[in-house]
């Protein structure tokens, strides 16, 4: 759940560019993917028999839209983020065996650059085992992680302004803008893009007199999925629904308009409160019984600012209310159980100041495993002791650029040093017992490659690697017009 680092001043917690609505796009059913070992072929649905009624944001128009407005299937790698762009789909230069080691496999573009309609989210990254899934200002696309190539895409029917961090079999839930509020609810299969509910957040009788800004407080929707439930929570209230087809489960409103709210899923449901003048209110919560939490703890305000990290293990960050370059913050670790803490990691002046003050799940820069936490620094990657909150071992790299985590497992942490326009971005392997560099990689030295990568390093969103591929993901505030959506680089887990 971990994010990397952003460049810059964080946001101030609470923070979220408004959206501004637009036109409702006409509902699209995505184009059935090919067949494949990965994915079974099927006939994409629309909506299932439980969501047959079609309520007033709904009602189709203009059909005959759907085949323009559809990018055609196949290919869809764009190679034209700085430079000319190429006339058409294109592969790398690159022999049966696929490209080389730190090479760029392939890039994607946004479909809707961020001064377009006033659309500038694009969070929701979600991943199966063969692809990439990935939302945008007003559509969402799935790519095949080794080629790039486009599988499935779907218009949004307003703009994207929340995303469950989460998948959980195969289904990830967003939400658009309906009558200027994030609100229509819309869950969807990853594997081949059919809707397989859409709601709203609050019934559509009361939108008109319910549904306004105001009446949220300042607090955005947040969505968080855990053990078969969709968890929704905003400034006046929160919600589960069934993740399977959409039926509201249980429902709790506000007295106290919150100016914060965060939650994360996957192995536990975890809801942070800013509601009250005095008190932060972290829980551990029951999906089908929101009013009996499975533990509850209230931290003073002055205590600062908590952003979950990982639901597994718990750990959380906590800053004081001071943000900018010159923050400061610990990670705290906490007993799942019962939501005491049991150790922390202390500030150190080598980790990098970014963006832990997310609204949504997730810190950018640290990475967990059932015993370790992994920081990324000016310089250094940093690795501590869970139970302990000491340090186990620093990884030095290149002092005066960023290394952060981007995979761990089998023994090994895989650190990435950010590019920059004059210095190629670098892979290391390293023994995750020791931080001993097992081996590096040099990305691509190309003028375009290096501009490319240094670009997508400095946007907001996350590095991962996954299936032989790191990819630099857009996955936050959609503000610069230049950079893509998707950076692909050849990292294949063995050398040779």
């Amino acid at each position: 759940m971990s994010q990397p680092p952003q460049y810059g001043p964080p946001p101030q917690p609470g923070d979220r560019s408004p959206q501004q609505p637009s036109a409702p796009l006409p509902p699209l059913a995505p184009p059935p993917p090919p067949p494949s070992p990965a994915m079974p072929s099927r006939t994409p649905t629309v909506l299932s028999a439980a969501v047959t009624r079609r309520p007033a944001w709904r009602r189709p128009a203009l059909i005959g839209l759907v085949l323009a407005l559809l990018l055609a299937g196949g290919g869809w790698a764009l190679w034209s983020f700085t430079g000319k762009a190429s006339s058409g789909p294109k592969k790398p230069d690159d022999s049966v065996k696929g490209p080389a080691p730190g090479s760029v496999a392939w890039m994607a573009e946004s479909r809707t650059k961020p001064d377009e309609k006033g659309m500038k989210s694009a969070l929701g990254t979600w991943f199966t085992s063969s692809l990439v899934v990935k939302a945008e200002p007003d559509m969402v696309t799935a790519y095949d992680i080794k080629s790039g190539q486009k599988k499935w895409s779907f218009l949004l029917q307003g703009s994207l302004c929340a995303a469950s961090r989460e998948s959980e079999g195969d289904i990830a839930v967003v939400s658009v803008e309906y009558a200027g509020v994030c609100t229509h609810l819309i869950a969807f299969d990853l594997r081949d893009g059919h809707r397989t509910w859409e709601e709203l957040l609050i019934d559509e009788k009361d939108a008109a007199a319910a549904l306004t800004p105001a009446k949220w407080g300042k607090a955005a929707l947040e969505i968080a999925l855990h053990d078969g439930h969709a968890y929704m929570t905003w400034g006046k209230g929160e919600q589960t629904r069934r993740l399977a087809d959409g039926k509201l489960v249980e429902e709790q409103k506000r007295d106290d308009a919150c100016e914060k709210v965060d939650s994360a899923g996957g192995a536990r449901l975890i809801s942070i409160t800013y509601c009250g003048k005095d008190k932060v209110r972290i829980s551990s919560l029951d999906p089908k019984k929101l009013d009996k939490p499975r533990w509850s703890t209230s931290v003073d305000r002055n205590d600062g600012y908590f952003t979950i990290v990982s639901t597994d293990p718990l750990v959380l960050s906590q800053a004081p209310g001071k943000s900018g370059r010159d923050a400061r913050y610990d990670f705290v670790v906490l007993d799942p159980e019962s939501g005491k803490e049991k150790s922390r990691v202390a500030f150190n002046s080598f980790w990098l100041l970014g963006t832990c003050f997310l609204t949504t799940s997730g810190c950018t820069g640290p990475m967990t495993d059932k015993d370790s936490l992994y920081v990324s620094g000016k310089g250094v990657t940093m690795a501590y002791d869970l139970a302990t909150g000491k340090e186990r071992w620093t990884y030095k790299a290149d002092a005066n650029r960023f290394t952060q985590p981007v995979a761990v497992g089998d023994g090994q942490l895989v650190a990435y040093t950010v590019a920059t326009p004059d210095r190629p971005g670098r892979l290391a392997y390293l023994d995750a017992r020791t931080g001993k560099a097992l081996r590096t990689v040099d990305h691509s030295d190309r003028e375009r490659d290096r501009k490319n990568e240094a670009m997508m390093s400095r946007i907001e969103g996350f590095p991962r690697l996954r299936n032989d591929r790191l990819m630099l993901i857009n996955d936050g505030g959609f503000e610069d017009a230049q950079a893509g959506m998707i950076f692909a680089i050849s990292a294949p887990a063995k050398s040779g």
